[in-house]
């Protein structure tokens, strides 16, 4: 569909993250040049080898799964980490950073589908979370990402965002003490089924192979 195609159909107040894995640097390159300024790498051992080489200016999403020996070199690397799940890991991206003297954006990852293969926080524990979370000294609690069921039936799909959004608006309009004029972003909807996010109020959306055909 290729890059200007992507962006003829996407509001401007929605963000693009260009999902760069198994992409060269040169590929990455021409996405910036054409427009793109928030890339997503899955892995970190794959990642560490072009980060460096990326323009600055451009905003670098940490987008998968987080092991927490590899968090020393995320938050250096990275200017926002969309999968925390776990209070255990968003402790130590505030100790590493702590180290740093850097503040790390972060979003809740929800498991919506309820899939045992997908990371992600069961639903129900997401507003708890983000409450711990928030009480790190240095950690932003931006909002929640999620990976919607892999399913060709659009209704199972749109289930899985609609619940985000719901999750979001709890977390939003709650009244613990919590920084909510941070909490922005719903990060929701892939190549395959961004359109949905959309429509559900995704805010943020992460396009790979779309972006390249």
């Amino acid at each position: 569909m290729g890059i200007s195609n992507i962006k003829s159909e996407i509001d401007e107040g929605i963000t693009i993250v260009a999902v760069t894995k198994n992409r060269s640097i040169d590929e990455i390159n021409g996405l910036i040049k054409s427009g793109i300024t928030d890339i997503g790498e899955n892995r970190w051992q794959e990642a560490k080898e072009k980060i460096d080489l990326i323009p600055t200016g451009v905003t670098k999403h940490f987008i998968g799964h987080l092991q927490t020996n590899k968090v020393r070199e995320v938050v250096t690397a990275f200017d926002m980490i969309q999968s925390v799940d776990s209070l255990k890991l968003a402790q130590k991206i505030s100790d590493e950073c702590g180290k740093i003297a850097k503040t790390m954006p972060i979003l809740i990852q929800v498991n919506t589908s309820n899939e045992p293969q997908k990371s992600g926080i069961a639903p129900g524990e997401a507003l708890n979370l983000a409450k711990k979370a928030s009480e790190l000294a240095n950690i932003k609690v931006q909002g929640l990402m999620t990976i919607g069921v892999n399913s060709s039936d659009e209704e199972e799909v749109r289930a899985c965002f609609k619940l985000l959004k719901d999750l979001f608006d709890e977390i939003k309009n709650s009244s613990f003490e919590f920084r909510t004029s941070s909490f922005e972003f719903i990060s929701m909807g892939m190549s395959f089924d961004y359109k949905i996010a959309i429509q559900e109020g995704a805010n943020m959306v992460r396009i790979g192979r779309k972006l390249f055909d």
